[in-house]
């Protein structure tokens, strides 16, 4: 619906599920568990990204290039205010690694939102960034084979019900809900 919620019936209703917010959830499940393994896997890109960023943006980068590396940015120093970004997470097939990379960095640097205050270490804030910034968007077009994954992805993680905001990740409407609301 509007290339942003997921509607599926349900035994007792009507499930709605927002696209980004539950691929978030995912993304940051994902993530956490592939911490507790070693790391997540990463593609090598055939032309590196070079980033230049502020003297903070590279100070924070260098604290976290190791957690970095195991979320699947392999970076590396490159002069004064630039770095190479050697491989990047698969997230899905539309991800731009560059901007969620760009984006992650600022939001570490910034570590003003909520979100950066609500983590509980750095494994949990490099996971918290990267599934919000590297999630698949509201208004991103998927095809039914990729809404059925990403449903039962959802389902899947420890807390289907919300994101890494705390926003809901699913609205659920049950039978009697949709009749009251037509009169029945």
């Amino acid at each position: 619906l509007h290339r942003t919620w997921i509607l599926a019936e349900s035994r007792d209703g009507l499930i709605i599920i927002d696209q980004h917010s539950a691929h978030e959830r995912v993304l940051f499940e994902r993530l956490m568990a592939a911490y507790a393994e070693g790391g997540a896997d990463a593609q090598r890109l055939l032309f590196p990204l070079t980033v230049r960023l502020t003297p903070d943006e590279l100070r924070e980068v260098e604290e976290v290039r190791g957690l970095l590396a195991r979320a699947g940015f392999e970076v590396e120093p490159f002069g004064a205010d630039t770095v190479i970004v050697h491989t990047v997470p698969n997230a899905h097939p539309w991800f731009d690694a560059e901007r969620c990379f760009r984006e992650m960095v600022a939001e570490l640097t910034a570590g003003t939102s909520d979100l950066m205050r609500s983590a509980r270490n750095q494994h949990e804030r490099i996971a918290m960034t990267f599934a919000c910034k590297g999630a698949i968007k509201a208004g991103q077009a998927m095809s039914q084979p990729e809404m059925q994954e990403l449903f039962e992805a959802l389902f899947a993680t420890e807390l289907p019900w919300h994101d890494v905001h705390g926003r809901p990740t699913v609205v659920r409407l049950s039978v009697s809900e949709l009749e009251r609301k037509f009169g029945r």
